[in-house]
């Protein structure tokens, strides 16, 4: 599963870098969702496997064998696989790659299964009691198809375009207000794309404005957001003031209060 997961990861990430085409102007960035979504799979399969097996051992007990070996490859494994993951982790976050944190959250789950079959074989040879192998492993399975089902979530929601954090759109909403000629907006819509960012907005300016001084407006207002959330690819619209019409500002939070 692991080199299955890297040779999606390789192949998500080099497909992401590819800059955007004629039949894909907003880059190809989201091929890194794609690879979050199998490894997630991949998180859930390996916790039914995990599953079944031990669901089978508790139901008939088998004696331990080679327990030495076992519990020192099972260190060994969660050491590597646990550098390896926070290393990885590390990255995502600093280049925004979610394949790369779904593939360190894969790792890290590796390590929960090592420190699992620690726990469990260390308990049964204090203990001398089978089931207690297999029931650490069902609780180190529950633990592992919640990370899966968490992976999944998050990379799906991104998938369908989930907006950028309140905190920033908070900071873009304060630099749209900070332009003196503007005199509110609306329909403010953000979305992330792997490591790419997008925001577009509507704003109002007076209704007797050249177009050439409008433009300077919307540059000004795209200039200072973009100084504001690095990254982004914003673009501003502009409508005519109009009192009862076009006059009052929305937050998304406004737009949509059903979200709470």
């Amino acid at each position: 599963m692991n080199l299955v997961a890297a040779v999606v990861l390789t192949v998500a990430v080099g497909v992401a870098a590819v800059p955007p085409d004629y039949r894909h102007p907003y880059g190809h960035t989201k091929a890194e969702y794609l690879s979050s979504v199998l490894e997630a799979a991949l998180i859930i399969v390996a916790a039914g496997m995990i599953g079944v097996t031990a669901v089978r051992r508790f139901l008939d007990p088998q004696p331990l064998d080679q327990v030495g070996l076992g519990l020192a490859l099972a260190g060994v494994a969660a050491l590597v696989n646990g550098g390896l993951a926070m290393r990885l982790m590390r990255v995502a976050r600093r280049v925004s790659s979610d394949a790369l944190e779904a593939n360190a959250r894969h790792l890290f789950a590796d390590v929960l299964t090592s420190v699992g079959t620690i726990v469990g074989v260390a308990l049964v040879r204090l203990t001398g009691w089978l089931p207690l192998d297999p029931i650490v492993a069902l609780v180190v399975a529950g633990n592992i198809v919640v990370t899966g089902v968490g992976v999944m979530r998050r990379s799906l929601s991104r998938l369908l375009d989930e907006r950028l954090p309140e905190s920033e759109e908070a900071r873009m909403i304060a630099e749209i207000e900070g332009v003196d000629e503007v005199r509110g907006y609306h329909r403010l819509r953000t979305r992330r794309s792997g490591s790419a960012r997008f925001g577009e907005v509507d704003v109002f300016v007076a209704g007797d404005m050249r177009v050439d001084d409008a433009h300077e407006v919307a540059r000004e207002v795209e200039r200072r957001v973009k100084a504001a959330v690095p990254g982004l690819d914003m673009t501003v619209h502009i409508e005519p003031y109009e009192e009862g019409v076009r006059d009052v500002s929305r937050s998304p939070r406004e737009e949509f209060p059903e979200e709470g």
